[in-house]
């Protein structure tokens, strides 16, 4: 699965909807939105750690699920575990997690390593640009938030631990044929990177 990370509104889901369209493919449209809502909670609001930590494992849980359904077809989707992570870890500041959420907040890092290490082979970061309004249901609209989403995001990219192939998308790429076309670029690379590890790996 090829997974599409980034902070809030920064265009994700446009991008992989054209991009699916584009190559006749699957398009996983995850639901974080959907998760908060149903426990009855605003995806706007400050939560204290605990909270903010039983609401990414569900939405984790669901993600999943979806990802599953997907099986070894070749789709595409909007949000991966890493920016699940992230958003974690914004929270996740000074004295913000208590020592008995510590053994907790670990193993849900390492959840979603493993999850996206079995689920995906091309990860694309995509950078804050377009311009975006407020909308209701969505995240709030918080510049500062989002550059340090932007930030988390692309060092977990680079994780050492995170196995798929990883590229990102310049910030002044804002228009969708620009995106769609490196988009395009990072899959081509991939495969052509897979295919060279293959070969590798007959010869030997």
């Amino acid at each position: 699965m090829i997974g599409l990370m980034g902070a809030h509104r920064c265009g994700k889901t446009s991008l992989a909807k054209a991009f699916a369209e584009k190559h006749n493919i699957a398009f996983v449209q995850t639901g974080a939105s959907a998760v908060f809502k149903d426990m009855g909670l605003d995806p706007a609001t400050h939560y204290d750690f605990q909270t903010r930590l039983t609401v990414q494992e569900e939405i984790l849980r669901r993600f999943d699920v979806q990802y599953a359904e997907i099986g070894a077809k070749l789709a595409i989707t909007d949000r991966t575990p890493i920016d699940l992570l992230a958003y974690t870890m914004a929270e996740a500041v000074q004295q913000a997690v208590p020592e008995d959420q510590q053994a907790r907040f670990k193993k849900y890092v390492q959840n979603c390593i493993d999850v996206t290490n079995k689920r995906f082979g091309v990860l694309l970061v995509v950078q804050p640009g377009i311009k975006v309004v407020a909308e209701e249901g969505k995240a709030a609209l918080n510049d500062a938030y989002i550059e340090h989403l932007n930030s988390i995001i692309l060092g977990l990219s680079v994780d050492e631990r995170i196995k798929a192939a990883h590229f990102y998308i310049p910030r002044h790429m804002t228009s969708l044929e620009e995106r769609l076309a490196a988009l395009d670029f990072a899959t081509e690379r991939a495969r052509k990177r897979a295919e060279t590890e293959r070969e590798g790996a007959v010869i030997h």
